[in-house]
């Protein structure tokens, strides 16, 4: 009998607010008689919780200190990519959201990688490598070992090309996507 009742009120929530959402702010069907609402539909765009949006992405640091491939893999199982830089304001936004999430500007795992072939760098999204903000002497891939990216190296903050398996907190990127409600 309980389980009766609950589904009888549960169908009559539901029921209550489908007709609400056709009625208009004044009180008026939104509907003229006669005609059906047979889809609604609105873009937006949607931001995945605590992310932060830069023109036509969205960011996240994640303090956790993993290898460049674990970063990589973690940002992919969110429908992301290691972050990408394509200018300086670009670089700055995701300087920004380090410093929200960790409070400082420490180093941090960025989705660059020459790991292909030296001296050919790209970023792991597929974007073209345009854009770098190197530190003096950097890339210099010392010991023959240094093929991925970092941001925040130094007092400088700028770019150094790194062991992968090295241990760095990261950011992920994904595009801004646009949906129907």
């Amino acid at each position: 009998m309980k389980l009766l009742t609950v589904s009888a009120l549960l169908c009559a929530m539901i029921a209550l607010t489908t007709a609400a959402n056709e009625v208009g702010k004044d009180g008026s069907e939104s509907n003229p008689p006669g005609e059906h609402l047979v889809e609604k539909r609105s873009a937006f765009f949607w931001r995945p919780w605590g992310w932060t949006r830069y023109r036509n992405r969205y960011y996240h640091f994640f303090p956790n200190q993993l290898t460049w491939a674990q970063a990589q893999r973690h940002c992919q199982s969110l429908n992301a990519n290691l972050a990408s830089v394509r200018n300086l304001g670009e670089y700055r936004a995701i300087q920004r959201v380090i410093l929200n999430g960790a409070h400082n500007h420490v180093p941090t795992w960025i989705g660059g990688s020459d790991a292909q072939q030296e001296r050919y760098w790209f970023w792991i999204d597929g974007t073209r490598f345009t854009y770098a903000n190197w530190c003096h002497g950097e890339p210099n891939n010392v010991r023959g070992r240094e093929n991925c990216l970092h941001m925040n190296w130094t007092g400088n903050l700028c770019m150094n090309d790194i062991p992968c398996d090295a241990r760095y907190p990261f950011v992920c990127a994904r595009k801004v996507r646009r949906s129907l409600e």
